[in-house]
């Protein structure tokens, strides 16, 4: 069975936004720019009320989709994302409607969208009982092959443990180094960072070598493993 990387996210505290319109556009619009490179089969889209979706062929990308929307939002607005690993059917002869590049899609179903929900909703009880930073969760379905017996069980909780350090280091960035990094891991060169923030690059270097550094590290490992056919 072929896996896929269902991704299911929704805005966090969407109810106290004052302009919930205005700040949908700019998840949206965020959304296009951390997907620009990655293997998506489905683009992040709209589907009813504050929820979106999205599909990704490999957990690489699911999880540099994750980071780099993270990064990429502004400070007062968050997303909190479940990816769920299985599989993945599409509804013969219904189409859902939407905005957003929704209409007309497909509608799907299948195992990689139930493990995204039970991630998303794990996601939000974890944030419930105070681990706040906590914004992105790995579910894998125990009917894929990378859910099958204790492995899928070790390779979760593995992911898992990442994402939290990971989300804890995003959610203590300052604004101005969350966009550094953002443009760092999306292959912005320092100078580049440093004319679009207005620092010296020297400070971006502090920074890349500094705190910044485990999130680059992390990302390269990634990268390392995609490249080798091992990240999915």
């Amino acid at each position: 069975m072929n896996v896929s990387y269902a991704l299911i996210a929704d805005i966090v505290r969407s109810r106290e936004l004052p302009d919930r319109r205005r700040a949908q556009h700019v998840i949206y619009e965020t959304l296009d720019r951390a997907a620009e490179g990655l293997a998506l089969t489905q683009h992040p889209y709209a589907t009813v009320g504050d929820e979106l979706q999205a599909v990704s062929a490999t957990l690489t990308d699911a999880l540099a989709l994750t980071l780099r929307t993270h990064l990429l939002l502004p400070e007062g607005l968050g997303l909190r994302f479940g990816i769920g690993a299985g599989a993945i059917s599409e509804v013969e002869g219904e189409v859902v409607g939407g905005s957003h590049g929704a209409a007309g899609r497909l509608i799907q179903d299948g195992s990689a969208w139930w493990a995204a929900r039970e991630a998303i909703e794990r996601a939000h009880h974890l944030q419930d009982e105070g681990r706040s930073f906590v914004r992105t969760w790995l579910r894998i379905h125990p009917d894929s092959a990378r859910g099958s017996g204790g492995a899928g069980r070790e390779r979760e909780g593995l992911v898992n443990s990442v994402l939290i350090l990971r989300d804890q280091t995003v959610f203590r960035f300052q604004p101005r180094q969350r966009r550094m990094m953002a443009g760092l891991l999306m292959g912005q060169t320092q100078v580049g960072v440093a004319r679009q923030e207005k620092v010296s690059q020297q400070a971006v270097s502090d920074f890349a070598r500094g705190i910044g550094s485990s999130l680059l590290e992390v990302q390269r490992i990634l990268d390392g493993l995609s490249e080798k056919g091992e990240g999915e």
